[in-house]
């Protein structure tokens, strides 16, 4: 197999091929949103370090979301297009697992014993979940639900699943460490968490090839058109077009 994964939820786009040997070539951008001029750049360049032509590929992988809305739909329907001009078949990948995946290795070596990747959502939301920071298993074992949480509902949630637990350790990986970094040492214990230094908070294509190839390897494929962005919320415009939307419909009751 030669699957070639995107990722462009994040502020750093990337582009990253993986054969079945595990082995991952990967190109990335050093601009921040720089991910629909940047990324057929960096997909050529993940295929000329892979020493792959597109003729070689077997999928194409994207980083799902959630995350950035913008660059969840640019990443989806570049995999969507390169998908259906190849014929083949697609995997999606969650950004929040992506993210606790990259920080695998380094959240073992720290001795911590959950993985907690936070997106930041704004206003105090975010995209998150926690896993189990076992390296002696394929796959990620879910701890805590992914979904949308307010940071501090997701604190209070780590805090229960640490109590008197000795050593027990959250290592904190992500955007929503920039944007609530204060907020996480104001509410957890201290010596209860770690953070992830920048070289693997953020996403990458790198952990998406991972997961893609075990997702590959048990059949987890859909066809180009069913590969959907999971925004996982509305976006604001939509929020307030709803909201508008049933305003509207209130006063024309009450009228």
């Amino acid at each position: 197999m030669k699957i070639l994964a995107l990722e462009t939820t994040g502020k750093y786009g990337s582009a990253a091929v993986i054969d079945d040997e595990g082995r991952i070539f990967c190109a990335s951008s050093g601009e921040e949103m720089n991910h629909l001029r940047g990324m057929i750049l960096l997909i050529d360049e993940a295929l000329v370090k892979a020493g792959a032509g597109k003729d070689e590929l077997t999928h194409i992988a994207a980083s799902a979301g959630p995350g950035s809305f913008t660059g969840i739909r640019i990443g989806v329907t570049t995999a969507r297009t390169m998908a259906q001009m190849l014929d083949l078949p697609c995997i999606a990948v969650s950004s929040v697992e992506a993210l606790a995946e990259g920080s695998r290795r380094k959240a073992s070596d720290e001795g911590a014993e959950y993985i907690v990747p936070v997106i930041n959502a704004r206003r105090h939301q975010t995209y998150a979940a926690a896993y189990a920071a076992d390296q002696g298993v394929k796959a990620l074992t879910p701890a805590l639900a992914e979904k949308q949480y307010m940071i501090e509902d997701l604190l209070e949630e780590l805090k229960k699943m640490i109590s008197g637990r000795e050593g027990a350790s959250a290592f904190f990986t992500g955007d929503g460490i920039d944007a609530y970094g204060e907020i996480i040492e104001d509410m957890m214990p201290e010596g209860s968490y770690l953070f992830a230094d920048e070289s693997v908070r953020y996403q990458s294509a790198e952990a998406v090839a991972a997961i893609a190839l075990r997702k590959a390897a048990e059949g987890a494929t859909v066809a180009y058109d069913e590969l959907l962005p999971e925004y996982m919320r509305l976006a604001e415009a939509e929020q307030r077009l709803k909201a508008g939307t049933l305003s509207d419909r209130i006063r024309t009751a009450k009228v």
